[in-house]
């Protein structure tokens, strides 16, 4: 009896002492782990999306997905030209180049070889450029004629925009349900495309129309018609720095664009729509703006003189500081529309639900181009998730997952510890 509790007493310090090693080890680790955390994400090079890391992990992800579109055994340059077709039948020309550009990644190895190949052959241009030149070999004749006549920009012949402007202001005194003419040129409208692709001297987007369009809208809105007013404000945010040479100006002017084309075809997720359509209230209050229009047709004036009458009831009505934050949305819009196209960058921001995921976007077209657009096709808002976060592995960072991990042992050790001193004890 005496014999049993002397070994009792002994044994009770050691279950003592792993119990407090188990607890502290329990405290311990999730502090440790968010240490590690904060560290790892809100370092400089984290907080910043569009890092050298970030985008070198992007662009590794979209790779990875390139070489997951599987095609049959031998197979694989039709079925790589049949999408190619698909898009230009589609006329959606940033993915048919983001198809061309990742033909190294789609193709057999003897043929991504021969394209790499061809690629480095040339001098000329860029990357991108050689490595679609050299991919159009690839393709039928009769489809890389296709392709080659597609992204050839069109001539525009002398008195072409003054019979746009003219077929565009008829239709608008027909009807307006918000569903306008085709997009029509003008010179007036920036260049979304990058400067180095084959179809960058292809117009952009031009879905604003002019003051005096403006104004007629504004007095059949006020007059109750059906007039959309997200589509009506868009085109005033978008007409107001048409003229303004401050890059951001140039932002708001080529993104209200491409977002009143993309809310028109129903393009846009739910939410994300009631986000873009939040932003614009705040930084024109449609119950001010009313105020500010009734003001401005109350007088009798000129044509012209209402024109400008009502781009200043307009400015009036702006709230700077929300004007400033939808500048900001406004901004990577238009960044994902020059690395692409203006298509493209509807491609893009349909899949998206909110700002973060809008920044996500832009970071996939930093990195991958025309290619983004093309995996957009594929995955739909899946896509979005292969952006990723570059974190840079200093070796504070690895001490510390280090001792992560030694925690992490030292827990699994106390615990398988004190489950086999349990099980002695529970036998005899």
């Amino acid at each position: 009896m005496t014999s049993r509790w002397r070994q009792r007493e002994v044994e009770r310090p050691s279950t003592w002492r792993q119990s407090l090693l188990f607890n502290s080890l329990i405290l311990l680790l999730p502090i440790f782990a968010a240490r590690i955390v904060i560290a790892a994400y809100t370092s400089d090079i984290a907080t910043d999306p569009l890092s050298l890391e970030a985008r070198t992990e992007t662009r590794q992800e979209i790779d990875s997905e390139f070489r997951k579109l599987t095609a049959p055994l031998g197979e694989e340059r039709r079925f790589w030209a049949a999408r190619i077709d698909q898009t230009l039948q589609e006329r959606d020309f940033s993915a048919a180049r983001g198809y061309l550009l990742a033909a190294p990644l789609m193709l057999n190895k003897q043929d991504s070889a021969a394209v790499l190949a061809a690629a480095d052959a040339e001098s000329s241009g860029s990357r991108d450029q050689r490595l679609a030149r050299a991919a159009l070999l690839f393709l039928p004749e009769e489809l890389r004629a296709s392709y080659q006549r597609s992204i050839a920009p069109p001539p525009v012949p002398e008195g072409a925009e003054l019979a746009a402007d003219e077929e565009a202001d008829a239709s608008d005194e027909n009807a307006d349900s918000e569903t306008d003419s085709p997009p029509r040129i003008s010179n007036n409208s920036a260049q979304l495309a990058p400067l180095d692709e084959p179809f960058a001297g292809q117009r952009s987007f031009f879905l604003l129309g002019d003051p005096a369009d403006l104004t007629r809208r504004s007095q059949r809105w006020l007059a109750g018609e059906q007039v959309d007013s997200l589509q009506l404000r868009l085109r005033a945010l978008g007409l107001l720095t048409q003229d303004d040479p401050d890059p951001e100006a140039q932002a708001m002017f080529e993104a209200a664009s491409i977002m009143r084309a993309a809310h028109r075809a129903g393009r846009l997720n739910d939410r994300f729509a009631s986000y873009l359509k939040s932003r614009v209230e705040d930084a024109l209050p449609e119950e001010m703006l009313r105020t500010e229009l009734n003001s401005a047709f109350e007088s009798v004036m000129t044509t012209e003189a209402r024109t400008v009458e009502v781009l200043s009831a307009y400015r009036r009505a702006l709230q700077p500081e929300a004007q400033d934050r939808l500048i900001r949305d406004m901004v990577i819009i238009a960044r994902i529309a020059e690395l692409t196209s203006s298509s493209g960058a509807i491609t893009l921001v349909e899949q998206a639900t909110t700002p973060e995921d809008m920044r996500r976007a832009l970071l996939l077209s930093e990195s991958g181009g025309h290619r983004s657009v093309a995996l957009a096709r594929e995955m739909g808002p899946e896509v979005l998730s292969l952006a990723q976060i570059g974190v840079k592995w200093s070796r504070i960072l690895v001490f510390q997952v280090m001792g992560l991990m030694a925690l992490g042992m030292a827990l699994v050790w106390t615990t398988l510890s004190a489950l086999t001193q349990a099980e002695a004890i529970r036998l005899r």
